[in-house]
This record gives C-alpha cells, structure tokens and sequence, in this order.
C-alpha cells in the first residue's frame, strides 16, 4: 500500500499540495485500517490457541452420579391378629363401669354380664336435696360395697344428663333430673329400677335411716346375681 501511494504521488506531482496530502492521507488511513485488521485476526488466533492449550491441560473432572430414589418395599406388612379387639377406654367417671355397652355416652370398659349398676342422675342446676341425695349415695357405696366394686359385680357413676357425653345413657334410663337407678344386669339383660321413694327417705333431716335405705336397695340388687 505504501509503495503504490508512493507512485502515484510521483505522476500527479504537479498536483496541489493539499490535494496530494489528502491522498496521502488517504493512503495512509487504508494502511492504518489493514493493519489493524491483521492486528486483530492474529491476536484472536492467539486467544483461541491459548484456550485450547488451556483446555487440553485441565485435568479431568469425574461426573458424580445422581441418586437414585429408593424403592418402596413391596414386603408385606405385618398384620394384626383377625380377632384382636381395639383397646378398651379405662373408666374414669365414678367408681365402676357403665351400666350398658360401647353405645352409651359413659366410658364403658369390659366388665361382667352379670353385675349391678347403680347410677345417680343430675342436672347444671343443683339444689341442697340434689347434693345431699349424692352425698349420701356416694358414702353408702364408700363404706358397705367397695369389694363388690372392685369385683366387677357393682358400678357407680355419678352422670349429668345435660352434658352430651351423657345423651345416650340418658335416654336409656330416661333420666331427666336428680334420680337413682339400680340396674340389675343378669346376662346381659337390663332390669333398671326408677328408685323415686329417696323423695320419701329424709336424706335431710335423717342421714342415717337415708344411707340405710339405699343400702337395701342395692344389696337387693347384688343378690339377685348368680
């Protein structure tokens, strides 16, 4: 490129000096322009050397093998015994179990088809002969029947009929209000006494001959089991 400029400048010579300057400058622009165009094609050559020089040098990574889920046991589970019954709820209202079965509101564990049970019905609202029926109830069960409740042949709950635990046991004995019953179960067959005559019994003004008189009623109960 210089040397072609070089001729050209020497034919044109009688040409204006600023003519021949812009040639030369024109001249001198390509030359600048080739060059650089070198310039960069060589410096990529060497970058792409370079990387593939880098490249082959690197060591070698090992692949890491991706996990794999775990495959569901397709063992057979044990299985429990055909005829295992499911846990019995421990009783945990009154001295003994309920009167009736699983159906009842009462927690109800196994206890003997033949056993009496004696249950005192109440409601929210209660009154001096309410609790003093209780009471008494309570003690007479306390101090003459405790071996026949932890036999098995004599329950007593202490339930209120406005609670809705207590609904279906309510309804079975038809309890609507301060009452005692004694159910004398033999084989499984229900006998339930409606014992109204506390009513009569003065639980008030004579504890003694009330406690006496609830004892025979349930002592009546307790013989007529097997």
């Amino acid at each position: 490129m210089f040397t072609i400029n070089s001729q050209f400048t020497h034919i044109i010579g009688a040409m204006l000096k600023e003519k021949k300057e812009l040639i030369i400058s024109k001249g001198g622009l390509k030359t600048n322009m080739v060059i650089t165009v070198k310039n960069m094609i060589l410096a990529l050559v060497s970058a792409g050397l370079i990387l593939l020089a880098a490249c082959a040098s690197a060591p070698t990574i090992p692949a890491v093998p991706v996990d794999q889920p775990a495959k569901q046991s397709t063992a057979a589970q044990p299985q429990a015994p055909a005829n295992q019954s499911p846990a019995q709820q421990d009783p945990t209202v009154g001295y003994g179990t309920s009167s009736n079965d699983n159906a009842t509101g009462a927690k109800t564990p196994t206890a003997p088809v033949n056993r009496v049970d004696v249950i005192y019905f109440h409601v929210n609202q209660r009154c001096v002969t309410c609790l003093c029926f209780e009471q008494h109830v309570t003690k007479v069960i306390d101090t003459y029947f405790q071996d026949a409740v932890n036999s098995g042949k004599l329950t007593y709950q202490v339930l209120n009929v406005q609670k809705p635990e207590n609904e279906a046991i309510s309804k079975k004995y038809q309890a609507v209000g301060s009452q005692l019953f004694v159910n004398v179960i033999i084989k499984g067959v229900n006998n339930i006494q409606d014992i109204q005559s506390i009513w009569n019994w003065k639980c008030a003004n004579d504890p003694h001959g009330f406690e006496l008189k609830v004892k025979n009623v349930i002592q009546g109960g307790l013989n007529q089991i097997p």
